[in-house]
Formats: C-alpha cells, sequence, structure tokens
C-alpha cells in the first residue's frame, strides 16, 4: 500500500471516529457546554457522569462564552403513595431560559448512590427527550 494511500485510509478512519464520539450526544446538546455548579457530591458525580458522556463541563457561570446549558434538578415523592421518589432533571439554555432535554428517574435501588443516579441520568439524557424509568 503506498504511502498516500495509507494517510488518506488514516485521516479517514480519524474523521469517522470523531464523527461517531459526537453523534453521540444529543442534537439539542451539540455545541452546549453543560454547567454544574459546585455544591454537594450529587453535583460532583453529575458533572463527572456528563464529562465522561462527552460533554464539556463548566463549574461556575462565565459570560460571554459558547452556548450554556444549565442543570437543573429536583426529587419529588407523591405524597398519597408508598411509591418511590423520583429525580427530575433539566438542562435549560442559559440564554433564552429554553429547556432543551428533561429526563426523570426513579430513585429505587438501582439509583441509590449519587453515581449511579448520575450515570442513570445521562443514560436518560441520550435516549430521548424525556425519559421515565420504572422501577
Amino acid at each position: 500500500m503506498s504511502l498516500r494511500r495509507r494517510l488518506l485510509v488514516g485521516s479517514t478512519s480519524i474523521a469517522l471516529l470523531a464523527a461517531c464520539g459526537a453523534s453521540r450526544i444529543p442534537p439539542t446538546l451539540r455545541g452546549y457546554d453543560i454547567l454544574v455548579e459546585r455544591g454537594d457530591p450529587e453535583r460532583d458525580a453529575l458533572a463527572r457522569a456528563f464529562r465522561e458522556g462527552g460533554f464539556r463541563v463548566r463549574r461556575a457561570v462565565r459570560g460571554g462564552s459558547r452556548p450554556t446549558a444549565a442543570l437543573v434538578y429536583f426529587t419529588f415523592r407523591h405524597p398519597d403513595t408508598d411509591g418511590p421518589a423520583w429525580l427530575h432533571l433539566r438542562l435549560a439554555d442559559t440564554r433564552s431560559g429554553v429547556i432543551l432535554r428533561a429526563a426523570t428517574i426513579a430513585l429505587d435501588s438501582t439509583a441509590q448512590t449519587p453515581r449511579g443516579r448520575a450515570q442513570a441520568a445521562i443514560q436518560a439524557f441520550m435516549v430521548q427527550d424525556t425519559v421515565f424509568l420504572a422501577p
């Protein structure tokens, strides 16, 4: 195989690998930094999981930078049932406030640790806009 052909095959392979990595990030979040402020083990685990998922993560607000999606999350348990608590997560554009992605996961035995909840959240964000993972 000639040097020219090897270079062409090598550069094509690198381009395909780069495209495959970028395609894991949902189209609505491509080009966005994810803002996960510092504060507690839950946030640290979520920031780590976003980085491992291929996202660029920021820990503080910074003006004049790339488009940014802020992570907002809360837990909820319906008071009339003995069912599990749910973790609701939203990624909102910091400039417009538009919700870009949303996910909801049950806080059952599979999501008891901050790391487990963070991994489940990232997986839910990657699948579709709103995901309900039942226990």
